[in-house]
This record gives structure tokens, C-alpha cells and sequence, in this order.
């Protein structure tokens, strides 16, 4: 899969749109891995690893 940091951010903000419509309409489990902050909030919930371990796990408020 590409990587979306290599996407600008009109292209970046649609391909996320799209894995978000997948998720709800086929019921689909997306993982995204990224250093966007943006993007990563995005998502129902942000798992932040660090030095190879879990820091935390949270659900977001969308």
C-alpha cells in the first residue's frame, strides 16, 4: 500500500475518506500506521506505541 505522507493533502484527505466509508459501509477493519496526527484522529481508536511498546490505547470522539 502507499504511503499517505507521500500523498498531498487534498489526495491524503480523500483515500483516508475512502478506508473511513469502507469501515462503516462493508464493516471492514482498517489499520493505518502514521506519524499524521491529523490522520490518526481521525480514526474510532489510536493505539500510540513508543520504543516498541503500547504508551496508550483510546477511543476517539468521532
Amino acid at each position: 500500500m502507499n504511503q499517505l505522507g507521500n500523498l498531498d493533502r487534498k489526495n491524503s484527505t480523500e483515500i483516508v475518506d475512502l478506508l473511513k466509508l469502507s469501515n462503516k459501509k462493508l464493516n471492514q477493519t482498517i489499520l493505518i500506521i502514521t506519524h499524521d496526527e491529523k490522520i490518526a484522529m481521525q480514526a474510532d481508536r489510536v493505539i500510540t506505541i513508543e520504543d516498541g511498546k503500547i504508551i496508550s490505547d483510546k477511543k476517539t470522539n468521532i
